[in-house]
Order: C-alpha cells, then sequence, then structure tokens
C-alpha cells in the first residue's frame, strides 16, 4: 500500500464505513473499503470498547494506521446557508457565529462552528455554516485514539456528495445527490456548483430488530425524498432540479432512481464510476461521499474541518510576534549577561578568596605592627613628661620671705608616675594618657612661727601646690630658730610664669 495512503473514516450509530486511497495530481485511486455493521453487544457510546472493535476490523480489511478524515453524519450537525453583509475574510467568523446563534437554536458555547464562503455580491458574503456538537467530536476523538487513527481534519460527510458532483457536472444547473447508506439516506441539493440544501434521515429499523430488506429500504428512500423536496421547495427559493445523482446500497438505488425521476420530475442516474477515482478491485459503492472527501482536499476545494475551524485573523499577530521576538532578544540579552556576571562573579571570589589567604598570612605581620606602634606612642607618651624643676625651684624661691626671715636649707624633687591609657573614643591625637605627680620636699628655718606659717600660707594660696607638712616643726641649726619640712605636690610639669598666675 502507498506511503501517501489516505484515510477517511465514518462512526455511524450502527454502521462504520472506511475507504484507504491514495491521491495524486487531483485523482483518487482507491485500495481498500469497508462497510459493516456495529453488533448489538458493542455499546457506541463506550468509546474503548467502539475503538477497538474498529481497529480490529480496519485490520483485517487491511487499513494501515495512520491519519484520517473523520466523517460526520448530517443528522448530528446544524447547517444553514447564510448572507453576511461584509467582504471582509476577517469579520466572517464571528459574523457567522452570532448569525447562526439567531438562526439556530443551539448553545454556541457547547458546539464548533465552521463555514465555507459561496459567493460574493456587491456588500454582502454568502456562506455555508455548519455546527457540530462539542461532546460529538470530543467521542470521536476518544475512538479514533484507541483505534489507533489520526486525526488529519474532521469534515461533513455531504460535503463529498458535494465534492463528486461539483467534479463531474456543470454548475449551471441545480442537481440533487441521494446518499443511501443502509441505515440513513443523506440529500443534498448543489446550485451553481455550491450547496443549497442538505437534509438527512434515519431509517429505523423493522420492529423486533433484524435488517431492512430491499422492498423497505426503497419504500424509506422515496418516502423521505418526497419530503425533503417538499422541505426545499416550502423553506428556500430555488429553482427545480434538473438531475438527481444516486450512491449508495445497488439494491436500493437502482430501484429507486425511477420513482424520484418521476417525483422531481428530473433525469436520475446512479453513480457507479468517477473520471476522478479508480477503484483497484474494490467496491466502492456504499462509500462514494468518504471517496468524495479524500477527493475534495485534492482538487483544493474550500473544505469544512471541526478539527481546526476558520478563525478570525488576529491583526496584532505580527505585533505580538514582534513583541515577543523582542522579549525573546532582551532574554537571551539578561541569558548572556547573567552568564558573564556569573563567570565574572567566579573570577572575583577567586581573588576574594587569595585577598582572605593573603590578609590571613598578614595578620601576625599586622598584629606585630600594632604591638609595635602602641609601644612606641607609649615611650613617646613617657618621653612627653619634661619636669622643668628649676623653674619650680626659683617659684618657691620667689615667693618664699625675705632670707633674714627664711632660710631654705634644701628641696627634693621626685617625679611619680601613673598608668599610660588608650581610649579609642577620644580624637586621634589625645587617645594616650598617663597620669603624673610631682612632689618637693622643701627644708628650712624661719625666725619664728608665724613666718613659718606665713610660707606655708604662701604656698597654700595659689591653685597651683598641695601642700602638706611631714611633722611638727622643731628647732633648727641655730641660725633661725625654727625648722620646718614642707612636701610640695604638683600635677602640672612647670610652674606658671609668675606668682600671681598661681593665685586664684
Amino acid at each position: 500500500m502507498s506511503s501517501r495512503t489516505s484515510i477517511a473514516i465514518e462512526i455511524g450509530r450502527r454502521r462504520v464505513r472506511a475507504v484507504a486511497a491514495s491521491r495524486d495530481q487531483g485523482r483518487v485511486e482507491v485500495e481498500c473499503s469497508l462497510v459493516s455493521d456495529v453488533p448489538a453487544s458493542v455499546d457506541t457510546d463506550d468509546a474503548a470498547a467502539l475503538g477497538a472493535w474498529i481497529r480490529e476490523h480496519l485490520d483485517r480489511a487491511g487499513f494501515p494506521k495512520g491519519r484520517a478524515t473523520i466523517a460526520l453524519a448530517r443528522e448530528h450537525v446544524g447547517l444553514k446557508r447564510l448572507v453576511l453583509p461584509t467582504l471582509d475574510a476577517n469579520e466572517l467568523p464571528d459574523m457567522t457565529r452570532l448569525a447562526l446563534q439567531r438562526e439556530m437554536p443551539f448553545d454556541a458555547e457547547q458546539a464548533v462552528i465552521d463555514y465555507v464562503p459561496l459567493s460574493r455580491d456587491g456588500s454582502s458574503t454568502t456562506v455555508l455554516a455548519v455546527a457540530a456538537p462539542a461532546r460529538l467530536l470530543a467521542h470521536a476523538r476518544e475512538v479514533a485514539k484507541v483505534a489507533g487513527i489520526g486525526i488529519e481534519r474532521m469534515a461533513l460527510r455531504v460535503m463529498g456528495s458535494a465534492s463528486l458532483l461539483k467534479s463531474l457536472d456543470r454548475h449551471d444547473h441545480c442537481t440533487l445527490a441521494v446518499d443511501v447508506t443502509g441505515s440513513s439516506v443523506e440529500f443534498c441539493v448543489l446550485e451553481h456548483g455550491a450547496i443549497r440544501f442538505a437534509r438527512a434521515a434515519e431509517i429505523p429499523p423493522p420492529e423486533g430488530g433484524g435488517t431492512l430488506d430491499a422492498a423497505a429500504m426503497i419504500d424509506a428512500v422515496i418516502t423521505e425524498t418526497r419530503r425533503t423536496w417538499m422541505s426545499f421547495r416550502i423553506v428556500e427559493d430555488a429553482a427545480a432540479v434538473e438531475r438527481v445523482m444516486l450512491m449508495g446500497d445497488a439494491r436500493v438505488t437502482a430501484d429507486v432512481a425511477a420513482p424520484i425521476a418521476e417525483i422531481l420530475g428530473a433525469e436520475a442516474t446512479v453513480l457507479g464510476r468517477h473520471p476522478l477515482v479508480e477503484p483497484r478491485r474494490v467496491s466502492i459503492d456504499r462509500v462514494w461521499p468518504l471517496v468524495g472527501l479524500l477527493l475534495e482536499s485534492t482538487l483544493g476545494h474550500e473544505t469544512i474541518d471541526f478539527e481546526r475551524p476558520r478563525q478570525p485573523v488576529d491583526k496584532h499577530a505580527r505585533t505580538r510576534r514582534r513583541a515577543i521576538m523582542a522579549a525573546g532578544l532582551v532574554a537571551v540579552l539578561l541569558l548572556a549577561g547573567w552568564t558573564v556576571g556569573m563567570r565574572n562573579l567566579r573570577v572575583l571570589r577567586g581573588d576574594l578568596d587569595a585577598l582572605r589567604t593573603r590578609v590571613s598570612g598578614l595578620e601576625p605581620q599586622v598584629a606585630r605592627y600594632e604591638r609595635g606602634a602602641a609601644r612606641f606612642q607609649h615611650l613617646e607618651r613617657w618621653e612627653s613628661i619634661d619636669v622643668r624643676w628649676l623653674e619650680h625651684l626659683a617659684f618657691l624661691e620667689e615667693i618664699a620671705p625675705a632670707p633674714n626671715e627664711v632660710v631654705l636649707d634644701g628641696w627634693t624633687g621626685s617625679l611619680r608616675a601613673g598608668d599610660i591609657r588608650y581610649d579609642k573614643r577620644r580624637e586621634k591625637k589625645r587617645r594616650w594618657s598617663v597620669t603624673s605627680e610631682i612632689s618637693l620636699v622643701v627644708e628650712g628655718e624661719a625666725k619664728d612661727r608665724i613666718t613659718a606659717d606665713a610660707l606655708r600660707a604662701a604656698l597654700v594660696r595659689p591653685a597651683w601646690y598641695d601642700t602638706r607638712s611631714t611633722g611638727a616643726e622643731s628647732r633648727g641649726s641655730g641660725r633661725l630658730p625654727f625648722a620646718f619640712t614642707f612636701h610640695v605636690s604638683t600635677g602640672e610639669a612647670a610652674p606658671p610664669a609668675t606668682p600671681g598666675e598661681a593665685t586664684p
């Protein structure tokens, strides 16, 4: 079987029909076909059971696995010819949906709508709009999945009948196509090559079950043809049918041709062969509409596809694509920047680790330097204590009474330094400080106690010195009667310039 083989399959309530054919340059070569009644033991509402049964029968008939065109019967869908006041193709999808909702009682949210443009006239467009229940399409998808069939498209079976007639007849007259499947019959009126009217009627099985015999089928088809013709003439303002094309069960079509021709007053023929269809030793009498669906896409006709229905053209798609491309470019640039940044970050982290290692190695040297600096500053602070001993002696001599009243025998000076302190909260130049106390022991003789007390008062009076006696005065060497010893202390390295500055 050719690798380019295409499949069309119709899953009915009581019967499954399928055809496999190769398509090339506007021609169809039918390779195998299948017409089989679904047994009562298989629940057609059970997608798993029905799909498994279909796969089994397709394998028996030699059908390959692959993508298929799923055909829907006219009885399951709503179909309407609409005239829309627009020539803009972008407006047709929305206008078709709105017009079909007004014309037909169905829930638009629960249906899939597609259409085929038929003609344009002045400021209006005529379309053939079709609405299929979403649940029916979902069930067909589940069955096809179980049967191992991919879905190429979901089409309307009557469109296959129309495709056969359009490629066979002239388009300047009105033609009626009658498709007899054995369990139902479909009617399609074509005018100027476009579907003008379509109707389906299910032929109920006989009471008590079983299969309809040929006579019952003939009567049912004739009756439904008469009803279809009356409905078409009443509802549609159309020309008279000039030709009837019958396709389907040969046991029925051959016998209903004459009665239908009499009813419609038109020529009625049975479709036995088609110039664009070549069967390969298989019977295709009962699968003509499915062959027409495969021929339809080959000829480039406008098609109905419930799997990918026509949608409004997105006018902002180009802008959105550009925005997405720009966003993608920005994302790429950001990703590139992030990559470069991460690489640089890794380099910097390596440098940081190297610096940390180096710092760790230098920390002992820094500590040694800080200790040396502290010692140096300590020594500097010690050296900064410069006691002006002679100035203190001169100051004391200056405030002492006259030599005939007081004789200074001697004095002893000493320095007692306190702790050197460091306070990092103070300004840098004053962080180091040292406390010190200068002590002077003054010994001498005074002519009397009053003079000695005066000298003591002179030493105590200024705020510069702290003065205390080391003990009771005693008699001296004989030069002056009263000897004294005073202990003078201060925290300043040098006395004031003059005695007056020391007086508070």
